[in-house]
């Protein structure tokens, strides 16, 4: 029966498919060859593996990416959980299903729709309005934006984590722009839903999250201006000042240079945009901490690398 990496426990048998995670040639410790430590996921989680028969065969034939199918046991050695593994064979792309291998949201993706929808409805502006509004009639885009992820690792990590995380954004600058002043609600608001639309030509999906070719040689900010300048260019009425201000907002949202950002925001909504930016993923980074204890008990999480601290759990 095919289970999950989150239900194997040591003693249990292994008849299942995973992702290779990574792939490792170790030294026996005799000296005398080597042993083959791989990760293996699935949407659960990460679970080690030890091969110790064909081992050369499988590290050269074997790609990080691949989905595996594998045999084994499960064994506890030195407080670790691992897979001892007695055959691995590669499985056919026919059989592969993103949402057996890459968690999702928990965003419920109808309500997350309609919700766009509302966004798009709640904008007093016209020409913000009309933007969203055939953005979201483009039905190749509005597909891409319900599965994207918001990141290959760290924060929102999963199918659906962009609108997640987009649509948190919203929700707090929906918020904020009635705490204070001197704040244009409409330009903030639309800045939060657009500000990393070019994750859905960034990342692609399958196995597992990765860049595409367009993702690794431009990134998300240099994508996300070219498709709203697209989108924007077929609507001439649209203000000059309008589209500089939610291209800047694009540009400057990762806030600093030494965070890849081209520019460091230069007005209010802008630099609002950066903190809230900042606070979701933070969020979503200590919220993720405390859910994937193994002891649900436990007072502290695991060391979190992308927060670079162990996380108070209580």
């Amino acid at each position: 029966m095919e289970i999950f990496i989150d239900q194997l426990k040591p003693g249990q048998e292994v008849n299942s498919m995973f992702v290779l995670k990574t792939k490792k040639l170790l030294p026996l410790r005799s000296g005398n060859g080597h042993y083959l430590a791989v990760l293996l996921g699935d949407k659960t989680g990460q679970m080690e593996g030890r091969i110790w028969e064909s081992v050369y065969e499988i590290y050269y034939n074997y790609q990080v990416g691949d989905i595996v199918k594998v045999q084994g046991q499960v064994e506890e050695y030195n407080g670790t959980v691992q897979i001892n593994i007695s055959a691995m064979s590669t499985s056919h792309d026919a059989e592969t299903d993103p949402l057996r291998f890459i968690p999702a949201s928990k965003l419920d993706l109808d309500a997350a729709r309609e919700k766009l929808f509302a966004v798009t409805g709640s904008l007093h502006s016209t020409h913000l309005k009309n933007l969203l509004s055939l953005l979201l009639s483009d039905d190749d885009f509005l597909g891409s934006l319900l599965m994207s992820p918001a990141a290959k690792r760290n924060h929102q990590a999963t199918i659906g984590g962009l609108l997640e995380h987009s649509l948190g954004m919203v929700s707090a600058a929906g918020q904020l722009a009635t705490v204070y002043t001197g704040i244009d609600r409409d330009l903030l608001v639309a800045g939060a839903l657009l500000h990393d639309i070019g994750k859905v030509e960034e990342y692609s999906i399958g196995a597992d999250i990765d860049f595409t070719d367009e993702g690794r040689l431009l990134g998300h900010i240099v994508l996300g201006v070219r498709i709203l300048d697209r989108y924007i260019s077929r609507l001439p009425d649209f203000p000059e000042e309008l589209k500089l201000k939610l291209l800047h907002m694009v540009v400057s949202h990762h806030g600093q240079y030494e965070w890849q950002s081209p520019k460091r925001p230069k007005f209010l909504e802008a630099s609002i945009l950066h903190h809230l930016d900042m606070i979701d993923a933070e969020v979503d980074m200590f919220s993720s901490a405390i859910d994937s204890r193994e002891n649900q008990d436990d007072h502290w999480s695991g060391w979190v690398k992308s927060l670079g601290r162990y996380v108070f759990c209580k």
